[in-house]
Parts: structure tokens; sequence; C-alpha cells
């Protein structure tokens, strides 16, 4: 959800930056203009943490000029339907790509830190276990 939220913020500033034609514009929403309760609802997440990480992202988040697409359309339809503003498809690709890689890059250190021994990846398997209740069989 974190993702879906920094996604939205991302979009909603590359539509801020193109140059409307003539035609009809669609109101969208502003960054974070939601109540408290319909942002934790839609993001699971408050929009204070949301937005310190969002501004945390920023200066990695620059256009890029390359164009892939990873995304089946299914997908790329569900996250601009489920979000409470319109998306084009290609905002969604590009915003998605962005955040992605800007938090693999820079944050992922930052915040996830995994087991360095044995014992300690043991303690977290077993915790996972317990709070899962998968048998033990299944996670190897």
């Amino acid at each position: 959800m974190m993702a879906l939220l920094l996604i939205l913020a991302l979009a909603l500033q590359e539509d801020a930056r193109r140059v409307r034609r003539n035609r009809l514009n669609v109101p969208r929403c502003k960054d974070f203009d939601f109540s408290d309760e319909e942002f934790i609802n839609n993001f699971r997440l408050f929009n204070t943490l949301a937005f310190q990480l969002f501004e945390e992202l920023k200066p990695f988040l620059e256009p890029k000029t390359t164009r892939k697409d990873a995304l089946s359309a299914e997908i790329k339809k569900k996250i601009g339907n489920d979000l409470p503003i319109l998306m084009s498809q290609g905002s969604v690709i590009h915003s998605i790509r962005e955040v992605s890689e800007a938090m693999s890059k820079n944050l992922l250190q930052k915040y996830v830190k995994f087991p360095d021994d044995q014992s300690a990846q043991k303690t977290v398997k077993e915790d996972f276990l317990s709070v899962v209740d998968l048998k033990e069989s299944w996670v190897q």
C-alpha cells in the first residue's frame, strides 16, 4: 500500500508537469487531499509517514526516457481503478517503475535488515511460523 501511495504522489506530479491540450480536463485530487480516515483506509498508512517517505524518495524519482512495460494490462487497470483518482496507463507504468527503483536502490538497506547468522535466521523462521500457522515442512 505504501508503494501505491508513492505511485499516486508521483503520478500526480507527473500529470502536473504535462502540458494540457484542448480537451476536457477531469478534476483530479491534489497530493494527500484526503481526510485522515480516508487516507488510512486507502493506503493503510498515516499521511505524515507517507509524506515523509515521499520526501525521502523524491530526489531519486527523476523522469527517465526509457520505456519498458513489465505490468500486465489487468494490473495497470486495477491500480488505476482502485485509487480514488483517474490515472493514465502511462502514469501508472512510469510511477511504479520509478518508485520501485528508488525504493530498492536507496531505502532497502536503510529499512530492511536480514538476519546475518544461523541463530537469528532460526528465530525469524520460528516467529514467522508461529504467526502464520504453517506447517514447518512447507517452509524450507
